[in-house]
């Protein structure tokens, strides 16, 4: 069976494993929907380690790949044909590179901590990872423009480490803001958090980065996580690279895509204060503001006077208990809004609104637009 004329064949080397990888090709996926005459070719993979031996055989028009090694890089040259790398390292200046704005990923990181108050910051790298690097440089620079210095420690991921990163975690000033690198990295301040009798996120407030639902969901507690726009990247590298095989000028070599925005959960739902009393209140809070809980549930959990806990909630927070309530439940209806397709009747009773047509009423007063306008410009 021969080959349509003017198709275009482009492998793929990058990790199906991961849900990273997977929005990668997702965006790749909706690229060659919009130009059907390319065609991916792809295998189903772990991280990208070396060439596949399929890739000796091939044939075709041009590559997007995880360029992760140098030897990655010289083997895949020896292809001649237009390569576009996703990874999160630049190994050869002649290859065009498409990856995550880190400078992005900083802004969110420290913008979100800022507004809760935290004066300590933290970072977790990687022992010999670019990405990793670029990520903390950020980090500290965008706290540097808010006169915040940055304590930071490199993990290799190995299980002896575990020691000395549960020490660090100990040295570190608290309450503290860590960011990690990625998600993996930041299960495993969770996990020596855990070990160590560190308060999450009362004494450390733990973000990752990349959002990988499973790991953010079955960590304990759950991980909150910045979303990377990875179809984004993936869409952008393959349009750079259909330039490329035209024989037209590709544009900028490098191209950094913003992150979309930040999956607050467990692990970072609190407000940097020493106050006991106000850290307690806004735990049940943010565990029960989606039942009918009112303000009087609160005190009577807390077990002190309205006054006293009105007047400690307003200094710490400069709001008030029922407006906090109002504003978890607030956060969730734009989270389901945002990420199902669920009925707005649905939505209301789930986010503790009750009734959809006031949640309509609450969006109009405080977003300007109703549901269904946040859900199309957002989802």
């Amino acid at each position: 069976m021969h080959e349509p004329k003017g198709m275009l064949r482009v492998a793929v080397l990058v990790e199906t494993s991961s849900a990273y990888g997977r929005g990668l090709i997702r965006g790749l996926s909706e690229y060659t929907r919009q130009n059907p005459e390319l065609i991916l070719q792809l295998e189903e993979t772990g991280p990208i380690k070396g060439v596949p031996g399929w890739l000796s055989q091939w044939t075709g028009h041009g590559l997007v790949a995880r360029v992760e090694t140098s030897e990655i890089a010289q083997e895949l040259l020896g292809k001649n044909v237009p390569i576009v790398n996703v990874a999160g390292r630049r190994l050869s200046e002649s290859i065009p590179h498409v990856d995550t704005d880190n400078r992005g990923i900083a802004e969110l990181a420290v913008g979100y901590f800022v507004r809760r108050r935290f004066l300590n910051y933290a970072y977790l790298g990687s022992v010999g990872s670019d990405w990793a690097q670029w990520r903390r440089q950020a980090f500290e620079d965008v706290l540097r423009s808010h006169r915040k210095s940055l304590f930071y420690f490199e993990q290799d991921g190995a299980e002896p480490g575990k020691s000395a990163l549960g020490e660090w975690l100990r040295s570190l000033p608290k309450p503290v803001a860590l960011l990690a690198c990625n998600d993996r990295f930041a299960r495993m301040v969770l996990d020596v958090c855990l070990e160590e009798a560190l308060g999450v996120p009362d004494e450390v407030a733990v973000l990752g980065v990349d959002n990988d639902e499973l790991l953010c969901t079955l960590s304990q507690p759950q991980l909150s996580s910045i979303v990377p726009d990875a179809e984004a990247i993936g869409f952008h590298a393959l349009a750079i690279l259909h330039r490329l095989m035209r024989g037209e000028a590709g544009g900028a070599l490098r191209q950094w895509i913003a992150p979309l925005s930040i999956q607050a959960r467990e692990s970072t739902d609190t407000a940097a204060t020493e106050d006991r009393v106000v850290r307690q209140a806004l735990r049940y809070i943010h565990g029960n503001a989606l039942s009918e809980i009112g303000v009087g549930d609160v005190v009577g959990r807390i077990g002190v006077s309205r006054r006293l806990l009105e007047q400690r909630f307003r200094k710490v927070l400069g709001r008030a208990i029922h407006e906090e309530i109002f504003r978890v439940r607030l956060q969730e209806a734009q989270r389901l809004l945002r990420g199902t397709k669920l009925p707005l009747k649905d939505v209301a009773l789930r986010s503790g609104f009750k009734r959809a047509d006031y949640l309509s009423v609450v969006f109009r007063e405080n977003l300007g637009m109703t549901p269904g306008e946040y859900r199309q410009k957002r989802s």
